[in-house]
């Protein structure tokens, strides 16, 4: 079970891809959530697989809403 702290990282995840249907990279995302690059990463990756999506625009990683 996330605790609190973990909860509140995903919330904001969440929040700002809702606000961004078209997707944004991981530094994006990381900028517009305050949060670090390495946690949007590892979050994106492993708590929220089911929720997410990878697109690739050339080298960079897009993350956008299933």
């Amino acid at each position: 079970m996330p605790s609190k702290k973990q909860d509140d990282k995903i919330k904001k995840i969440l929040k700002v891809l809702r606000d961004n249907p078209e997707g944004l990279w991981v530094r994006e995302l990381a900028r517009k959530s305050n949060l670090d690059k390495s946690t949007v990463g590892r979050y994106a990756e492993k708590g929220l697989a089911d929720k997410v999506e990878w697109n690739y625009s050339g080298r960079n990683k897009v993350l956008r809403l299933k």
